[in-house]
């Protein structure tokens, strides 16, 4: 259908050049149509580095050179940009191209209809022969689109709170600072006293939320600490050379799996943070069993790495590897109770153990600080401090995340 709508909007334009005839001196008193059209896709991500390529037709070549400006409506935000938007067509020339661009501003979590047009022109003669073009833009292509069921409850939480969800979903800024406790800074941290990370979250609206209550799930680097995380676990256990390693269980584990660092993929999610709107907070700790199964306050971190998923292939199969023992080389069949043992480099095993709502540490001074969370639309935050530990860590490390909204 567009192909047709553009066929016949080029026919209109040659009809236009067909009766103005070959004289360009009759430019001066008649108009001179530009009609735009879009080559190819008339949509993009946020994410695409090609753009969208349009085509700007004029009726019939100018005697002598001449300007031409487009513009961008509903472009809030700066979400995207023409390559030029302003064309210069030389004398004889009637046609040119222009790309639209995205900003890369990772802002959008809906898509976004953007309109073009012509605007200014060195000749007054010169006009648009369209109302022009749209395009879409939707959101960056790893943000999971809404439902309408989703959109449905975001349009609640507008009229009901007077605060639009969509500029706290998609790709959002957020810079996180760890604080070390001293003996953690020393034993593993190089003598830092912290680290600050800055990047992206992707969120989006949970599958828990309700006409009532918003809920958020941070479905790719949560808190932004992914890489973070990512490398305590690997220095815990398939990079620690002095520990983990050295016990025969671990080192076969690892053997087994035919562990590759520049292979391996890890992920996290955190789902349930709920908005409270009529206080401002954020509610994001629940009840769960630590790794005795004993139930304590945490953030409800998700984890997935690719070495791990291996190792519960061979658990499940009930697969054997072999562990020097005396010079020897002794089978064991992976079990829960042999990964128990030394075997495991499960996420949930080394990351975040101790429960967050109390100090269950007990050193003095306590490095361990209360759990809060709160946002704020009208500056535009979302902020959360929390403790954090790891396995064998000497006490909390303090976690001071700042999530920065959309415009």
């Amino acid at each position: 259908m567009k192909f047709i709508k553009t066929t016949l909007l080029l026919a209109v334009v040659a009809f236009l050049a067909a009766a103005c005839g070959n004289d360009n001196k009759d430019d001066v008193q008649m108009t001179n149509g530009v009609a735009l059209s879009v080559v190819g896709n008339a949509f993009m991500s946020e994410d695409d580095a090609q753009g969208i390529t349009l085509n700007v037709l004029m009726a019939f070549a100018p005697s002598k050179d001449e300007t031409i400006e487009l513009v961008l409506a509903g472009n809030e935000g700066d979400i995207v940009r023409l390559d030029h938007k302003t064309l210069t067509f030389k004398a004889g020339q009637k046609e040119a191209t222009v790309k639209v661009l995205s900003n890369a501003k990772h802002a959008l979590s809906v898509p976004r209809i953007i309109t073009l047009t012509v605007g200014h022109t060195s000749n007054p003669q010169i006009k648009a022969a369209d109302e022009g073009v749209k395009i879409t833009v939707k959101p960056d292509s790893d943000i999971p689109a809404l439902t309408p069921a989703q959109l449905q409850l975001i349009a609640g939480y507008q009229q009901k709170y007077g605060f639009d969800l969509t500029s706290l979903l998609g790709k959002v800024a957020v810079e996180a600072t760890v604080l070390f406790n001293t003996e953690d800074k020393e034993s593993y941290f190089n003598g830092e006293p912290q680290k600050t990370f800055k990047g992206f979250s992707i969120i989006t609206l949970s599958e828990k939320a309700t006409a009532d209550t918003p809920v958020l799930k941070m479905v790719d680097n949560p808190m932004g600490l992914t890489s973070f995380f990512y490398d305590v676990l690997k220095r815990k256990t398939v990079e620690d050379t002095e520990f983990f390693l050295q016990q025969p269980y671990g080192s076969a584990i690892v053997q087994a799996i035919q562990y590759d660092a520049s292979k391996e993929q890890f992920s996290m999610t955190l789902d349930s943070i709920r908005l409270v709107p009529s206080t401002g907070k954020v509610e994001f700790l629940v009840q769960q069993p630590d790794i005795y199964d004993d139930m304590i306050t945490a953030l409800p971190f998700v984890y997935r790495f690719s070495a791990w998923e291996r190792v519960k292939e061979l658990r499940d199969k009930g697969a054997t590897v072999y562990v020097k023992e005396n010079g020897k080389l002794v089978g064991y069949q992976v079990t829960d109770e042999f990964l128990k043992a030394g075997g495991s480099i499960d996420p949930k095993r080394w990351l975040a153990l101790s429960d967050v709502s109390r100090d269950t540490f007990g050193k003095t001074p306590s490095n361990w600080i209360e759990p809060k969370g709160h946002f704020d639309f009208s500056k535009g935050t979302m902020t959360f401090v929390f403790p954090w530990d790891f396995d064998a860590a000497n006490d909390y490390e303090q976690v001071r995340v700042t999530y920065t909204m959309h415009k």
